[in-house]
């Protein structure tokens, strides 16, 4: 896609295999780099594309929403932009500092309470104890969880589950957002709250990713979209023509 922006960050030629009975969890987040790429491509018995040859160029000041049906790739290639998986082959740059992978609630331990999340995750984001004790009171506040903050996040619901992740890693800002499926959180009366902080966030990103499968979140909030499909980039271009092609 030809674009007069700042070219900030590239996948280039990137395919990423999964074994099909490996799963993503916390130890592999907190392994080296080093460690992360031996255990994506140490194998390949049982293996399966989940993003094959896939070249895509992000612009300073885009927003781009990523679209396409369950198992397309859309939440791999998230975690490869956020650096929690790395490409098998091909290669990723970027001049930019990665911010939140907001898909932050398949990060949860359900047997922790909600405030001992809020510390494990923001750990994970790479804050420190008292960058983490900072925002505590803000993300408590916004995620309307009450006394709730303190039981274990098994007894949450979706909703709640959701609106705690909305809350930790929209207190956080950086250079890059990537929102995974996080958008569909709680009543109308929090989506409008969460659209509200977004707008905000919007101003002071310099490259916005979201994955939704709400048509109205991609055409109301971006100016781009890319259409996924087995992995593979299907279409690359405006958000009209785009969600047309993917319907």
């Amino acid at each position: 896609m030809n674009n007069d922006k700042k070219l900030v960050v590239e996948l280039e030629n990137v395919t990423l295999k999964y074994a099909q009975s490996t799963s993503f969890n916390l130890k592999r987040f907190f392994l080296s780099k080093h460690e992360r790429k031996r255990v994506v491509s140490n194998s390949n018995a049982s293996r399966e594309d989940a993003l094959s040859d896939v070249s895509i160029k992000f612009y300073e000041g885009d927003i781009v929403g990523i679209v396409g049906r369950n198992g397309a790739g859309k939440s791999t290639i998230c975690k490869v932009l956020s650096g929690v998986l790395e490409p098998t082959t091909g290669k990723f740059h970027s001049n930019l500092g990665i911010g939140a992978l907001l898909s932050l609630k398949s990060f949860f331990t359900k047997e922790l309470s909600g405030l001992d999340n809020i510390y494990l995750i923001g750990a994970l984001l790479g804050k420190n104890k008292k960058e983490i004790e900072d925002k505590i009171e803000d993300i408590i506040d916004f995620s309307e969880l009450g006394d709730s903050i303190h039981k274990p996040t098994e007894t949450y619901s979706s909703g709640m589950v959701s609106r705690l992740a909305f809350s930790i890693a929209t207190s956080y800002r950086s250079d890059i957002l990537i929102i995974d499926e996080v958008l569909s959180v709680g009543d109308k009366y929090f989506k409008e709250k969460c659209n509200t902080r977004m707008k905000s966030i919007m101003k002071e990103s310099k490259l916005i990713i979201i994955v939704s499968h709400s048509d109205s979140d991609i055409k109301n909030m971006c100016n781009r979209a890319i259409y996924l499909d087995k992995g593979q980039v299907i279409m690359d271009g405006s958000v009209d023509e785009v969600m047309n092609k993917y319907k």
